[in-house]
């Protein structure tokens, strides 16, 4: 706007031959008088005739005056549109939800991360986002969260707003692959100066080994952050392996960050993943949002926006119907699993073990394995009859038998002595959160998964104590799993205050968020690892048998769907969920 107005004035001191005054006096000044004798008709009584020749010295300075001024607002105007810092502009409105957003465009700089207005080469409006140097990686969850849903706000804003003609304006819903043309990538910003950089700094344990013989930034990357609001791991599993598939299919180096992850460090439980052959870009250009940044960041706090409808819609087959739309969500998961599930340590040798012993008593003897999953806890089922309760107990036994009476049938439909003597051989395979079921009527028969790492009941704490004396095994950071995995058990473990029961460790939720915003002490920590340790040996062991029993409304049960694989668990329905007529779903957010 400044730009137009100077060349306005800049217009109004040149000369016109049909309406400027100098031409008019130029005129008279080469006609002759038509007499001698007659006075000038240039003078006018008590005018002075050097008046026109100061006028006409004073044109040059007035040129040159007005040649200053225009450059100076030319120069001005430029800094403060390529410049962020260099002046404070604001644009406010108000977003589809009623929220009032103010768009800041020049300094001081928020003291939060926030999408940020920038000028182009073309001196058109480009919006990025800005995440300062000086923040902590990987910023809070709600943050990241905060940061898409005002992109959004804004990169309707910055469209709608008319400076982009080129940009084509339409209601409909835009494919989970547009690229918006308003944006511009934060690599770009920081390499023109409009968005300071953060200088490569890193973190993340799995970048420092192999750093030195890294010398590039990857040109495109995904990086996952483990931390989440979400006590349990089966959808942080299940977001893991969904993000790395994505991630190999968009050309992407993956990344996984565990700063502050609630269950500790990657290493205690996996073996370190696959390692991109170049170094991870600087934090500040790891963007949530949006999906076709340069380096793509993947949390549960951003779910909705990377794994929402639109790559729902995209994925899905809609050729098929069912679940056999799923499949290609179903084989990125898959991706994922077979990428990154490879156990660590002790718990690696254990299951190798374990699966070796499994055979030997059930699949050499002729028999099949069937897993069985039973989650309780704060985990409810689907089915609307029980939602408020638990399946019972019975539906997984049912189940069972009818798996293993429908494949031991002979091929005229008889059952023959052979047949008798394999389904006699099949054994039930038993994970459960809730350590009573090992325990019940129904379920007392079944082997266990594992015994590596037992979570157990008070009952069974109690009994133990009684037979040994004061010289208990049992140490006061024991914690009595009574009904199952709640989720404020679990973030009040190595809390001091008290008997370590289910029922007196359910916190308020003020101290829940006071458990998820701090650090866990050693105890806490050692606690936690062994909860996650229990629940991978649990998910591994059962996940190699030829059938497997469950409740499609939890994680993990789903998650064994993928670890039996498409063929196995879906086309061969080696998967069975008794919860409902709910079939197969991904991530569920």
């Amino acid at each position: 706007m400044s730009v137009r107005r100077a060349s306005s004035a800049k217009s109004s001191l040149s000369t016109n031959p049909s309406s400027s005054t100098t031409y008019s006096f130029q005129h008279l000044l080469e006609s002759p008088p038509s007499s001698p004798l007659l006075p000038s008709m240039l003078l006018r009584h008590g005018e002075n005739p050097s008046y026109f020749r100061k006028r006409s010295a004073l044109k040059p300075l007035l040129r040159v005056a007005a040649w200053i001024c225009g450059m100076g607002l030319i120069f001005w105007f430029g800094l403060t549109v390529v410049l962020p810092g260099s002046s404070r502009r604001t644009s406010s409105y108000i977003s589809s939800h009623g929220e009032s957003y103010e768009l800041a465009t020049g300094e001081p700089l928020p003291d939060g991360p926030t999408p940020w207005l920038v000028t182009d080469k073309r001196g058109r409006r480009k919006w990025t986002v800005l995440i300062q140097p000086t923040l902590d990686f990987p910023l809070k969850p709600d943050q990241y969260t905060r940061i898409c849903s005002e992109s959004d706000e804004i990169s309707k804003h910055v469209q709608e707003s008319g400076h982009h003609d080129d940009q084509q304006h339409h209601a409909g819903h835009f494919g989970y692959y547009h690229v918006d043309q308003n944006f511009m990538d934060v690599f770009e910003a920081e390499q023109r100066g409009l968005l300071p950089g953060a200088q490569g700094r890193q973190s993340s344990w799995m970048w420092k080994s192999s750093a030195d013989e890294k010398d590039e930034f990857c040109e495109k990357s995904m990086t996952y952050v483990l931390e989440t609001t979400d006590a349990g791991l089966g959808n942080t599993l299940m977001g893991l392996w969904l993000s790395y598939g994505l991630a190999q299919k968009e050309g992407r180096a993956f990344f996984i960050d565990d700063s502050n992850w609630a269950y500790g460090k990657y290493e205690t439980y996996f073996q370190p993943p696959p390692q991109p052959s170049c170094t991870p870009p600087p934090y500040t250009q790891r963007l949530p949002c949006p999906h076709h940044a340069r380096h793509l960041l993947v949390s549960s706090s951003t779910t909705s926006w990377t794994f929402g409808h639109k790559f729902n819609e995209k994925f899905e087959d809609a050729h098929k119907v069912g679940v056999l739309r799923q499949e290609p969500i179903f084989t990125m998961i898959r991706e994922g699993y077979e990428a990154l599930f490879r156990l660590a340590g002790d718990d690696a040798k254990y299951f190798d073990k374990q699966i070796g012993e499994l055979d030997m008593k059930i699949r050499e003897e002729g028999g099949l394995m069937i897993g069985v999953h039973v989650r309780h806890g704060d985990r409810h089922p689907w089915e609307f009859k029980y939602q408020k309760s638990y399946l019972p107990l019975e539906k997984y036994i049912d189940k069972a038998r009818d798996v293993i009476d429908g494949f031991f049938v002979a091929a005229d439909g008889s059952k023959g002595e052979e047949e008798m003597e394999n389904k006699m051989s099949s054994k039930m395979v038993l994970a459960t959160d809730d350590p009573e079921v090992y325990a019940s009527t129904e379920l007392s028969h079944a082997l266990h998964a594992q015994e590596q790492i037992l979570l157990t009941s008070k009952s069974a704490i109690d009994a133990a104590q009684g037979s040994t004396g004061s010289g208990s095994h049992f140490v006061e950071e024991n914690v009595a799993w009574d009904g199952g995995f709640f989720a404020n058990v679990f973030w009040g473990l190595g809390d001091p205050r008290g008997s370590k029961t289910a029922q007196s460790i359910r916190l308020r939720d003020g101290d829940v968020d006071q458990g998820r915003r701090e650090a866990p002490s050693e105890v806490a920590l050692q606690l936690r690892e062994l909860v996650g340790r229990a629940y991978l040996l649990d998910l591994a062991v059962v996940g190699q048998a030829d059938s497997v029993v469950c409740g499609a409304s939890t994680a993990g049960c789903r998650l064994l769907a993928v670890m039996m694989g498409w063929e196995r668990g879906i086309v061969e329905q080696g998967w069975h969920s008794i919860d409902g007529d709910f079939d197969w779903k991904g991530l569920i957010w």
